[in-house]
């Protein structure tokens, strides 16, 4: 898809000359192995993480979709307001997978990472997920904001693969 390119060109655009993320582009393009995702955020949870008080972005989905074990350490993931503009990037942290949920592990990652994950902002955020059977978790690290550019990804996911690492790769190839 010529949007994916358009939007790793405007990425490395922006980024290349900064002194904190110049080695992070250039390891981007040297280092197939890099993940590079899109993630579709809704207020006011994008805000909540350039603000730095969400820490871990989180999806939760009934079937096993992306980012469900598609998502690494090091990955990065470039963020889109919701029918909005990219406007930021970071660097993915620890990521955890959790898969057969049921009410009891649901309370256990809202215990353990409810805060992080910033769920006191939507009063209904538990209840919009209890019929989920996949959580990824994704640590945010080295958040930065980018001027808004508008992509012209059209489909209505909440998140995509610009490119995947090549374990996922060879996953994928497996399965046609």
């Amino acid at each position: 898809m010529k949007w994916k390119g358009k939007l790793i060109n405007y990425i490395i655009k922006q980024l290349k000359d900064d002194p904190e993320w110049g080695n992070t582009i250039e390891k981007i393009l040297i280092d197939i192995s890099v993940g590079i995702h899109l993630a579709v955020f809704n207020e006011p949870f994008l805000s909540l993480v350039f603000d730095g008080k969400k820490k871990i972005e989180s999806r939760f989905s009934i079937n096993k979709i992306s980012p469900y074990e598609k998502i690494k350490e090091g990955d990065v993931v470039i963020l889109k307001e919701s029918g909005g503009p990219i406007t930021g990037i970071f660097v993915v942290g620890e990521v955890k997978f959790f898969k057969q949920l049921d009410k009891c592990l649901i309370a256990k990652i809202e215990d353990e990472f409810g805060e992080l994950i910033c769920t006191s902002y939507d009063k209904d955020f538990w209840t919009k997920r209890e019929k989920a059977n996949y959580a990824s978790l994704i640590e945010v690290n080295k958040i930065k904001k980018l001027p808004p550019f508008k992509s012209e990804k059209r489909d209505r996911s909440g998140w995509s693969i610009l490119r995947a690492t090549p374990l996922y790769r060879d996953l994928f190839d497996e399965n046609i």
